[in-house]
């Protein structure tokens, strides 16, 4: 993937299918950058127009840094080049990262941050450390768009994107590609077989027998990176227990990682380990050569992101069919239906108050939430943008078309989780125990419990700021 946390991680957070349905589903990737050397530290503002409503000094370089994940880098490139087309006497530096964090945290102590960030890859900025060096985005969503003046951006945007990107209900980040997640297989080797993707406990547990007898694991997962199974646990509890589950974590509630929804899920994922349905050793092996398992045919099923295929492009089989599925339902009682899935906008963008070049920042920004930059997007990840009407008529593989398909099914069930970008400790207790559980180290008693005295401790810490209670 590229991990949003995966950005691998984050991401996250809610959508309107509605308005999606006719479109493909999505993905995501990332880019860097190199500074301006200029010497000028000033802000890069000249006078402000509707064609350049930020006041951009076209003069002045832009440096991005953009994570170097499964969307490959050319989709970046092409944001540059049409910045540089505009502004022919800039120039736009991308710096590749493979960990954001890791990269960026050296730039914001010394206050030389880029003027654009990617916040996104296995580890990525904690908003709640760095907010005060951050641009409120308020002015960007305000902006005219590139293709129409008349129209603010924050009216192009698909249902949900500026809400994706809140931290204390202000935007400070800009989730570029609208990802849907699930469990991914190979439709070729089911067609092969005669075998149907579950959508029952039960279905899975017939599928994952008839697997195991041909030396097939049913199930695997990208163990170095327990953000993919955070999803695949968070989802189901939201299943399971309906949307008020998760709202009782995320709230910090007393006892709500000890809920029954919870422990249903915990045991399940205990069953399916001890069966022996999970890939051997998966828990100690990194995302692409899990993936890989599933090209290969060694295992059915994989959480993840629609940016799966750009991310394993280089290493299909000429007759793969990558297609995503919804999480097949745990219980005949569960409050959320079949078809309930994870699907959102994801892939941040950030821009730093204390870049050379801010609004040369926001200005990249809006040329990428342009109709020529988000179907550029479109065309090279295979993944839908959040520009509304960007990515109409066309077309893409397998793996585009059931994501649609899952998305357009959903009928709106969608699951978002907060929790992840608000409390970093909670995020970070949990990777753990996932790897605890994962690892065959500890059963539901230890993974319940450990969360909840995580959780508890946040809840009474006084300087964890608390956000507002979900309520919807």
């Amino acid at each position: 993937m590229s991990h949003t946390s995966l950005s691998r991680r984050t991401v996250l957070r809610r959508a309107a299918a509605a308005g999606l349905l006719a479109t493909p589903a999505a993905g995501f990737l990332a880019a860097c950058a190199s500074s301006d050397t200029s010497g000028d530290t000033g802000s890069g503002t000249t006078g402000k127009t509707k064609d350049n409503p930020f006041g951009v000094d076209a003069k002045k370089n832009v440096d991005t840094v953009v994570f170097d994940g499964g969307f490959g880098q050319e989709y970046a490139k092409g944001y540059a080049s049409l910045y540089e087309q505009k502004y022919s006497g800039s120039k736009v530096g991308i710096t590749w990262s493979k960990e954001i964090l890791t990269d960026m945290q050296p730039r914001f102590t010394g206050n030389t941050a880029p003027d654009v960030i990617n916040n996104s890859s296995p580890k990525t900025l904690d908003l709640a450390t760095i907010v005060d060096q951050l641009t409120d985005l308020t002015e960007l969503y305000d902006a005219p768009s590139v293709d129409d003046p008349n129209v603010k951006i924050r009216d192009t945007l698909l249902a949900g994107t500026i809400e994706s990107g809140l931290f204390n209900d202000k935007p400070y980040t800009l989730n570029a590609a609208y990802t849907v997640y699930g469990f991914f297989h190979d439709q070729t080797l089911f067609d092969s077989k005669g075998w149907k993707v579950p959508t029952t406990w039960d279905e899975f547990l017939a599928l994952a027998e008839n697997a195991k007898k041909e030396g097939i694991a049913a199930f695997t997962h990208q163990g170095k990176y327990p953000w993919y199974m955070y999803n695949v646990i968070t989802d189901w509890i939201w299943k399971v227990g309906g949307k008020e589950a998760i709202f009782a974590i995320d709230n910090l509630e007393p006892g709500a990682w000890q809920s029954d929804a919870v422990k249903t899920v915990i045991d399940h994922v205990h069953e399916m380990l001890g069966k022996g349905y999970v890939q051997a050793g998966a828990a100690a092996l990194d995302h692409t050569t899990t993936q890989q398992a599933v090209i290969d045919r060694k295992a059915l099923f994989i959480p993840c992101g629609t940016w799966l295929e750009g991310e394993m492009a280089k290493t299909l089989r000429p007759d793969t069919k990558l297609e995503v599925s919804a999480q097949w339902s745990l219980t005949a009682s569960d409050k959320s239906p079949y078809g309930t899935v994870r699907a959102a906008a994801g892939e941040g963008w950030i821009v730093p108050k204390t870049g050379k070049n801010p609004a040369g920042g926001l200005e990249f920004l809006r040329i990428m939430l342009s109709k020529a930059g988000a179907r550029k997007f479109a065309e090279l990840t295979k993944s839908l943008p959040v520009v509304k009407g960007a990515a109409d008529g066309l077309t893409g593989s397998s793996q585009f078309v059931s994501a649609n398909k899952v998305l357009a099914a959903a009928n709106g069930n969608v699951v978002s989780v907060r929790f992840d970008g608000w409390y970093k400790d909670l995020y970070t207790a949990l990777e753990g125990a996932i790897t605890n559980l994962m690892s065959g180290k500890g059963g539901t008693a230890e993974f319940t419990t450990a969360m909840q005295k995580a959780a508890d401790k946040i809840a009474a810490d006084p300087n964890v700021k608390k956000q507002p209670k979900r309520t919807a």
